[in-house]
């Protein structure tokens, strides 16, 4: 039977390739070069499954002069940052690039244009929980002669940034000293499936929709089974996922499992689960912020809200007269102490 109780929130708010061949070394210097491709990220050491600087392995680039557009959703790969055919500099254009990663999105994106001196487009994003979303921006590079006159050409950095909310729950066990539990099976069951982000002058999202569940996995450290929580203990779900932003008006639906311990002693009735679900409503996911959902386990929400646990106590009921029978001792005092 589910069960319902209150949940808290803490929210937390990231290319040149090598030749043997002289004269192509010596064409790539004046090349379309791009590196630092630089993702900001937080970290943590639980299953999280966006990208980092060392994990991005490709992304796909756009780029105009002030007379149209160059590139098209070119894929840009590690290790080296590299593309083909080579796109080369030329004095007297301004170039402006945008970027998205990973490079598969491209088959998302849609009307691609050049506004207020940013690369502008649409993507269509599908989200599973485990696929992360990124924009990157630099700034505008002016191509004169003083430019090209450089013996070492700058590259492109691509600075990324994340374009979704990522999500991790906590448990805080608050039962009572000597109690322990376990959380499993931790679950959003209604996020949003699809969504629309814009970039523009600000990056949205608009048009979510759908369904999909997410699966934050049990409250552990590792990949071995569910952990004890120990009281005045907290553990993480330890599965962080993506989700696409939304304003405060969503509401997700959040399930997970629970028992309960008196030390080793599992208290669950015929060892079943108590299964929890509770309500994630008010809340604005925003884009590149990370979430943490805090829930505490009480006395009053383990087993069943509305029938909170009662604590097991004792009362004295009387205590029994003595036994009314006195029974006669004879004590033997000598006259004479030892020693006299």
């Amino acid at each position: 039977m589910k069960k319902l109780f209150m949940i808290g929130l803490a929210a937390t708010a990231m290319l040149a390739s090598c030749s043997n061949d002289e004269t192509v070394e010596m064409a790539q210097s004046k090349a379309i070069g791009f590196s630092n491709a630089f993702v900001n990220n937080g970290t943590r050491s639980i299953v999280d499954p966006s990208f980092t600087t060392e994990t991005l392995e490709d992304f796909a680039v756009y780029g105009f002069t002030q007379a149209g557009q160059i590139f098209n959703g070119t894929t840009v790969s590690a290790p080296g940052w590299t593309y083909t055919p080579w796109q080369y500099w030329v004095a007297g254009n301004t170039y402006t690039f945008g970027a998205i990663a990973p490079a598969a999105q491209k088959d998302n994106v849609s009307n691609v244009t050049l506004a207020g001196g940013k690369v502008c487009m649409e993507v269509a994003f599908t989200n599973d929980g485990t696929v992360d979303l990124l924009h990157a921006a630099p700034n505008a590079v002016v191509c004169d002669d003083a430019f090209l006159a450089q013996t070492n050409i700058p590259k492109v950095g691509m600075t990324f940034s994340h374009q979704l909310s990522k999500v991790k729950f906590s448990f805080a066990n608050a039962v009572g000293e000597g109690y322990n539990v376990k959380v499993t099976n931790v679950k959003i069951a209604n996020a949003k499936e699809t969504g629309t982000l814009t970039i523009g002058a600000t990056n949205a999202w608009s048009a979510q929709d759908g369904s999909v569940e997410l699966a934050f996995g049990d409250a552990k450290t590792d990949e071995a089974n569910s952990e004890i929580i120990a009281n005045g203990a907290e553990m993480e779900s330890y599965n962080e996922m993506l989700m696409i932003p939304t304003d405060n008006t969503a509401e997700y639906t959040v399930t997970f499992d629970a028992y309960l311990y008196q030390g080793d002693v599992l208290l669950n009735k015929d060892g079943v689960a108590y299964s929890h679900t509770t309500t994630i409503k008010g809340v604005e996911l925003k884009l590149g912020y990370c979430y943490d959902f805090k829930a505490t386990l009480t006395h009053e929400n383990i087993v069943d809200p509305e029938n909170p646990l009662k604590p097991i106590e004792f009362t004295v009921d009387g205590v029994e007269d003595w036994n009314q029978d006195e029974v006669e001792q004879t004590l033997d005092v000598p006259t004479t102490q030892s020693g006299n």
